[in-house]
């Protein structure tokens, strides 16, 4: 708008106003470019929201999908369907809504679990303890359910079998397989190995150590013994099965040097050793004797390749013998505590978010 002069017909002036064309016309333009750059940013806004959800929704999907999935395998491989299939369902959902595990990843121990012939409700009953080693191992939970259940069938432990405990003047029953988190996670805990490897050497010793009647806390203290000499996974494997085999069925040599060392698998009145006893009593007569004498027992008892892992039980130190078999008697609850600490920091309960989250 401006100010107009005018002379008027009597000689005087007067003074208007009236709008300026350009200038109206450019502030009309102003305000809708303006309108427009608001609407972009709006458009804008409202794209990202509708991404937002769109990714929201892929996601959800790809869980949803992926969790589906895995229980299928179960009810392919464990021929369940209906309450049973549910229990299974619900139950992995559970452990996802509260631990670190997701409930895909429950699915998957279960899998493992439906493959070694486990029914409804040893699953059930067992995803807790294996889980409990899988977050205090931090291995991954399908790797621990498939050793679990592998070397609890090698040695011939039911799954729906229950382990007693006896501590501190009472009495539990307590399932197979937690007991059996309980030791791994004991042993590996305090001698220089982990469940991963321990499951390694489980694959070539557990099988005879079962059938010879040894249980699981004897064979936890042999594997953490040659562990601690540096003898690990196959490598104790194969040593501890050539020693039970020659143990057991002596060929010439061997009888003879046990016979000379006073070392036998037998008690006197013919019942079976403890596998912790058969150690006591090769470490009692061996231990004392000069290097080249004990090399050489060593290799007649256990075979040459497999003399380096019963010299690292011969020559463990009374203290670690000790602590070992200490730490693995008192194995009741080890696995819980262990996933408890290893979870009880920021990182850890990110973690148990997310996967509830999920």
């Amino acid at each position: 708008m401006k100010e107009v002069g005018i002379l008027a017909n009597d000689g005087t002036i007067k003074i208007g106003t009236e709008l300026d064309k350009s200038g109206l016309e450019s502030g009309m333009s102003g305000l809708g470019s303006f309108a427009q750059k608001g609407f972009s940013v709006v458009s804008t806004a409202a794209k990202a929201a509708t991404a937002a959800i769109g990714a929201g929704l892929v996601a959800s999907v790809k869980v949803g999908a992926s969790f589906e999935a895995e229980m299928s395998k179960v009810q392919a491989i464990s021929g369940v369907t209906g309450d049973e299939l549910a229990q299974l369902t619900e139950k992995a959902k559970e452990m996802g809504a509260k631990t670190k595990f997701s409930a895909s990843e429950s699915a998957q121990a279960f899998e493992y679990m439906a493959m070694a012939g486990w029914k409804t409700d040893d699953m059930l009953n067992s995803i807790g303890g294996i889980m409990n080693l899988a977050a205090a191992s931090g291995e991954d939970l399908a790797s621990v359910s498939d050793i679990v259940t592998d070397a609890m069938t090698a040695m011939g432990l039911a799954a729906d079998g229950t382990t007693t405990i006896v501590k501190d003047g009472y009495t539990k029953e307590v399932s197979n397989a937690s007991h059996f988190a309980d030791v791994l996670a004991a042993a590996s805990s305090n001698s220089n190995t982990n469940v991963a490897m321990m499951g390694e050497t489980f694959k070539y010793a557990a099988p005879l150590a079962g059938a010879l009647g040894y249980s699981v806390e004897d064979l936890a203290q042999a594997i953490g013994l040659m562990a601690n000499s540096g003898i690990k996974g196959s490598n104790a494997g194969t040593a501890l099965r050539s020693v039970l085999t020659r143990l057991a069925k002596p060929p010439k040599e061997a009888a003879e040097a046990m016979e000379q060392y006073g070392i036998s698998i037998k008690n006197s009145d013919g019942s079976m050793k403890s596998l912790v006893e058969v150690m006591e009593n090769m470490r009692d007569p061996l231990q004392g004797l000069p290097e080249d004498e004990q090399a050489a027992a060593a290799a007649a008892i256990g075979g040459q390749e497999a003399m380096s892992g019963l010299l690292a039980i011969v020559n463990a130190s009374e203290s670690d013998f000790k602590k070992l078999s200490a730490a693995i008697d008192n194995a009741d609850g080890s696995a819980e505590q262990m996933a408890d600490i290893m979870q009880n920091n920021l990182s850890g309960q990110l973690t148990v978010m997310k996967s509830a989250a999920e």
